[in-house]
């Protein structure tokens, strides 16, 4: 099921019409229904309106992800922000973009949150990924660390390696050029490995790939801070 939460009509009926046979849809208007609704109907996804009075302050999206483990929150705003972005992510939201976000679209969020990955609008994509620059070997111990972690990781436990290692690096931003200098193989070579990447965890592109390590790194920080 999917929670549509915001006091907007005319948003909520835009959501239905998008979402309608597609997926059970229940709405909530204030801050105090969605609590009980999320604890009565677990649902999968809930789209959230940041731009709301009832859901605005980030610190209560925040708040409302460590409630909710199980809930896979899509937080939409009406200007989002890279940095906002990467706080709710990292907070364990699983999805940012904007509210006019079109009917297609807002479809294929739903499915590929539901799925168990991230969805971010495509225009915030280029900070984020820059943003990863700067952990980067944070992400790489992340990668290499997999293999050894519960079976929420099992995606990346069945990469080999060198696939890991390629993964780690393009999830800090690096390009197929950069990569082939830092493992002394060819880019050939790396493209190859990427093409299995992709296959092995089911996802399109680098893109995805740099998402899914967020998401497998904030997974795995909430692990090892026991929440």
């Amino acid at each position: 099921m999917i929670l549509l939460a915001s006091s907007s009509q005319t948003l909520c009926r835009r959501w239905r019409d998008a979402l309608a046979g597609s997926f059970p849809l229940h709405q909530v208007a204030d801050r105090q229904t969605l609590i009980l609704s999320l604890r009565e109907h677990q649902p999968d996804v809930v789209f959230l309106d940041q731009t709301d009075k009832h859901f605005g302050p980030v610190r209560f999206v925040c708040k409302l992800i460590r409630l909710t483990p199980t809930s896979r929150i899509i937080v939409l705003t009406r200007e989002p922000r890279a940095s906002e972005a990467m706080t709710l992510i990292k907070a364990g939201a699983k999805g940012y973009c904007a509210t006019n976000i079109g009917p297609a679209l807002l479809r294929k969020a739903a499915r590929t949150v539901s799925a168990g990955e991230i969805w971010i609008g495509r225009k915030l994509l280029p900070p984020l990924i820059d943003d990863l620059v700067h952990t980067a070997s944070q992400n790489a111990a992340l990668i290499e660390s997999l293999p050894v972690q519960p079976s929420t990781f099992n995606a990346f436990s069945g990469l080999s390696p060198r696939e890991r290692e390629i993964a780690s690096l393009v999830a800090t931003g690096q390009h197929n050029k950069s990569i082939s200098s830092n493992l002394h193989i060819s880019e050939k070579t790396v493209k190859a490995h990427l093409t299995t990447i992709f296959r092995k965890l089911q996802i399109e592109g680098r893109t995805q790939l740099a998402l899914a390590v967020i998401g497998t790194h904030q997974q795995l920080t909430l692990s090892r801070n026991g929440s």
